[in-house]
């Protein structure tokens, strides 16, 4: 069932952006009275789980959902009707409209892009606005399991800047230190002390992808049954430590649990206000039946936005998306073959979704995707929207169009390096699949 809701957020994710993008050509051409053959979402690769004509455009739905397309008359795209080109140029095609429409015409699947990510981001920043975790309450720390050990971190260390800058919300350090790497300034004992960001270190923190720095909040016990519940703990009970030993994170607590196969775990719980110890024997599959519940209330805040600051928002974290992805492309470069497994494409991309519907990570993810797929799009590459915009570019600078047989031969050069680009891509999607 999980794999059904992810798979059903992926495609009606993709379906919304490309739908829009595909709509902004559609609309540009439609404006500047060129005509549009084709209105497809996802690829019909030999046939089509849809199609219908109405007037002069067939629309329908491909059954590879990779994408979408628009077939413009007159105009040499990814299906290379090099028949059509031979054929005397009308007024209603693509290569008769002026330059200057021609170059909206392509990027207004760009621009329809951006502006979905603008909306969203500012929508969500007007109704819901920003939670955070704020580093100035983190009175016990973070969570320090094995990768922030190795790092330098020790429990009740609070980390408060990368490189000497200061930052409040404890996600733009994780950020941070991941695009910037150099030092971690850490809070401990009232002093402030610097680790080196190292090699190893971007590696956890792209593992984690941005949930390296976790809170150390008081961890209760939401759901109780079998062992757990025969030795008296109750839902409610703040767990304190474990053996007597103090506790810094739920995995801390599932990894003495697994550890303890056949022998006694004290817990030292809070319960109304009282202490008190609970003996739980831990049977041979090494599972007790308990599962938490997190009190982030007294270390998150919330900022509000009015619809002046949710609109300036909404533009600013479109593009501050589109940066720091950019940025962490020099992360992926110093890290060479360890990062490959945390280049994701299509299927990486579903895997990262969440198992159970939410509406909230859904129009969130769809707004970070569609900036992403916009600068994609935006980048000179021929056969993407960037590289026929690059051309006609040309053409207005220097008053001279590209001949029909050299944008043919430049669309196929475009085509055989998007289509190894998508094997190297999901074949490395389905190597992490089967091997992470």
């Amino acid at each position: 069932m999980e794999i059904l809701i992810k798979a059903a957020q992926m495609i009606l994710i993709l379906s919304i952006i490309v739908v829009l993008h595909e709509g902004g050509h559609y609309a540009a051409a439609k404006f500047f009275k060129t005509k549009v053959e084709r209105f497809f979402l996802f690829f019909d690769v030999k046939f089509a789980l849809f199609k219908k004509q109405i007037g002069e455009t067939v629309y329908g739905i491909g059954w590879l959902p990779l994408g979408g397309y628009v077939k413009i008359a007159g105009m040499i795209d990814e299906s290379m009707d090099t028949e059509q080109m031979k054929q005397p140029a009308q007024p209603w095609e693509f290569r008769s409209k002026p330059a200057w429409q021609r170059l909206i015409i392509m990027l207004a699947g760009i621009i329809v892009n951006l502006l979905l990510a603008m909306i969203i981001f500012g929508v969500m920043s007007y109704t819901n606005g920003e939670q955070y975790v704020n580093v100035n309450k983190l009175n016990n720390g973070i969570v320090v399991d094995s990768a922030q050990a190795a790092m330098g971190l020790k429990p009740g260390d609070v980390p408060v800047g990368v490189n000497g800058v200061n930052y409040i919300k404890l996600n733009e350090i994780s950020k941070r230190a991941l695009i910037d790497g150099g030092e971690l300034n850490v809070k401990r004992n009232g002093e402030t002390i610097n680790l080196p960001i190292n090699e190893d270190a971007l590696v956890s923190l792209l593992e984690h992808k941005g949930g390296f720095f976790a809170p150390n909040v008081a961890i209760k016990v939401d759901t109780v049954f079998s062992v757990a519940a025969e030795a008296g703990l109750e839902k409610g009970d703040k767990i304190l430590a474990l053996n007597n030993e103090p506790i810094n994170g739920w995995k801390k607590i599932t990894e003495t649990i697994g550890a303890s196969a056949n022998s006694d775990i004290t817990f030292k719980v809070e319960r109304n206000g009282e202490a008190k110890e609970i003996v739980v024997h831990v049977p041979e599959e090494a599972k007790i039946g308990i599962g938490p519940s997190f009190d982030l209330s007294e270390v998150v805040d919330v900022e509000e936005f009015g619809l002046g600051e949710s609109i300036a928002r909404g533009v600013k974290l479109t593009f501050s998306t589109i940066t720091d992805q950019v940025q962490s492309f020099s992360v992926l470069w110093k890290l060479k073959g360890k990062a490959t497994k945390y280049v994701s494409g299509p299927i990486g991309i579903a895997e990262q979704l969440p198992p159970v519907w939410d509406w909230g990570f859904f129009w969130s993810f769809t707004a970070l995707l569609s900036a992403w797929l916009a600068f994609v799009n935006l980048l000179p590459i021929p056969g993407l929207d960037g590289g026929h915009a690059m051309f006609t570019l040309y053409e207005m600078v220097t008053g001279h169009k590209p001949g029909d047989k050299f944008m043919e031969v430049m669309q196929v050069i475009g085509f055989v390096f998007l289509m190894a680009l998508m094997v190297f891509i999901f074949g490395n999607d389905i190597v992490n699949l089967i091997y992470n």
